[in-house]
């Protein structure tokens, strides 16, 4: 009998970083596993089905979450920044509730394409580890979440983010002949005065013939940040992660916010420097100084913004793109390959497992 596999995760929300990182889990899934019935627990099952071409279950529906588990023969809590409590707790307890209620089952746990934390109290930090030790495979993204797996006896792999492994297909090209262009991914987190400065510098390189192109990585939440900017921008529309993907090629520089924005830029090839407001992005960041052999720039979201700083650096990372596109190339081959030789890795292994179903 073919296995049913559950996959949790933040999805469904529209946020396309995370969606493009379940694209590329079930595409694998579907290779490591053929006959294998995937169920996404999904904020919206309709989205989520056309999608990812699985089948799905309302995130907030006990009823139907109990039925899908005691019908199923694994749950996977799949890619992002999901085990963690600088969001809320309330998000920490219910991932690791569903955690709980599989093992129950007896059902094998799977954890992929994780980043684990922050996790800000000593409790959450029992919590998480208490479930992770029960699970069969935890596959992680970033060193730190794998140094803190392995201080806490984990079974742990380390990897990358899964989001690096985007269609190539997806990928559009640059126009020639136009003014420059700028991508902006902004979210909720920066302050009056910071929101102050970087509207200057933007109106500045309006000014300079710059054009402005908003990438909403989660346009529920980014779109507000771009009206309190009050700049002309093009907004992109996309309807999945690789329509954002192939407006991600279009551009000649990227500043980032989102993590996911920066992994775009990277597999694009497009220059970008970075607002960090959560150790994950340092932590890619560094990753990627270290293998393009040049540093990166970023900012402290939450300290305090500089104009002239951020208009001299977007306009040297413009006067530098093509030495930097090659540069972000050295980067993007060993990124790749990692994320793609531990998700297999972690593929033999289920398959293995679920063999016996």
């Amino acid at each position: 009998m073919a296995p049913t596999l559950v996959i949790a995760g933040y999805y469904g929300f529209g946020n396309w970083g995370d969606e493009a990182a379940l694209a590329v889990l079930t595409e694998h899934l579907r290779r490591a596993i053929p006959h294998a019935r995937l169920i996404v627990l999904s904020h919206d099952p309709a989205q989520t089905v056309r999608l990812h071409s699985t089948d799905a279950v309302n995130r907030w529906n006990l009823l139907e979450i109990r039925r899908a588990l005691a019908r199923a023969s694994g749950f996977i809590l799949g890619p992002g920044s999901l085990l963690q409590d600088a969001t809320s707790t309330r998000s920490l307890l219910y991932y690791l509730g569903l955690l709980r209620w599989a093992q129950r089952y007896d059902l094998p746990t799977y954890l992929i394409g994780q980043g684990i934390g922050p996790l800000r109290s000593g409790r959450s930090e029992r919590w998480v580890a208490k479930r992770l030790q029960r699970a069969r495979l935890v596959l992680v993204r970033d060193r730190a979440s794998f140094r803190w797996a392995k201080a806490h006896n984990i079974n742990v792999l380390l990897g990358e983010d899964l989001a690096l492994l985007g269609e190539a297909s997806a990928v559009g090209e640059r126009g020639e002949g136009r003014n420059a262009t700028l991508g902006l991914s902004l979210r909720p987190g920066l302050s009056q005065e910071n929101l102050r400065v970087l509207r200057r510098a933007l109106c500045t390189l309006i000014e300079k013939n710059f054009k402005l192109v908003f990438l909403p990585f989660h346009a529920d939440q980014d779109l507000p940040v771009l009206n309190e900017l009050a700049l002309p921008a093009s907004v992109v529309e996309a309807h999945s992660p690789h329509e954002l993907l192939r407006a991600m090629r279009s551009v000649d520089v990227v500043l980032g916010m989102r993590l996911h924005s920066l992994v775009f830029a990277l597999v694009c090839a497009v220059p970008f420097c970075a607002l960090s407001y959560d150790p994950k992005i340092e932590s890619f960041l560094r990753r990627v100084e270290e293998l393009c052999e040049c540093p990166l720039s970023w900012w402290s979201a939450s300290g305090a913004l500089h104009e002239h700083e951020l208009i001299s650096q977007i306009l040297e990372l413009y006067a530098q793109r093509d030495e930097l596109r090659e540069r972000l190339r050295r980067a993007q081959t060993p990124l790749q390959t990692a994320a793609r030789d531990s998700l297999e890795k972690a593929m033999r292994t289920m398959a293995s497992e679920l063999s016996v179903f």
